[in-house]
């Protein structure tokens, strides 16, 4: 039997995640949010938790913070509290939260949802495809997009969304982000 190549990739995310899962709680790891110097266009279209298409182009105009994640993720799992407040502390403001769960059916991907309660969209990269083409080598990854469409932030492990300087990074996101203008102007 052969082994494809995505197959190989698939495993190889699969394993290393798993090194990540037990090793960073352990040693008390937070990864840090690093802005990207060469902010380029984020695209992403993937289904989401009803089967229904979803494009990161709905959200034009808007901040928006992408998380790749899986159920079996320690990480993942920890850092979603802080991922809730965060949405929560800008709900009235120009910003949605986006979970992207990676290499998982449909049905755990929802009961993980479900288990954690989660309050934003949960969408299926269900063969890890996006992540891999996206550059993604460990879980969480999580990507901060511009209101123009653009990646301006990643995250690689996990980190407590709600802190300051993750604050401070979505307000000067949100400062930048037109606002409505009236008919004619």
């Amino acid at each position: 039997m052969t082994i494809s190549r995505h197959n190989c990739r698939l495993i190889a995310v699969v394993a290393l995640c798993s090194v990540m899962a037990f090793a960073l709680p352990r040693a008390g790891h937070s990864a840090e949010l690093s802005a990207l110097p060469d902010a380029q266009a984020f695209v992403l279209d993937l289904p989401d938790l009803d089967g229904q298409s979803r494009s990161l182009d709905e959200f034009a105009g808007r901040v928006v913070l992408v998380n790749f994640w899986a159920s079996w993720c320690t990480p993942c799992v920890r850092e979603m509290p802080s991922i809730m407040r965060l949405g929560q502390s800008f709900s009235d403001r120009p910003f949605t939260v986006i979970g992207v769960n990676v290499a998982e059916s449909e049905r755990r991907a929802a009961a993980a949802a479900q288990r954690m309660d989660l309050d934003f969209a949960v969408w299926l990269d269900r063969d890890g495809d996006a992540f891999a083409a996206l550059g993604g080598y460990v879980l969480p990854t999580t990507y901060v997009i511009d209101a123009a469409g653009k990646a301006r932030y990643a995250v690689k492990g996990p980190l407590e969304w709600d802190g300051p300087e993750v604050i401070d990074a979505i307000e000067r996101l949100l400062r930048e982000t037109p606002g409505p203008t009236l008919a004619g102007e």
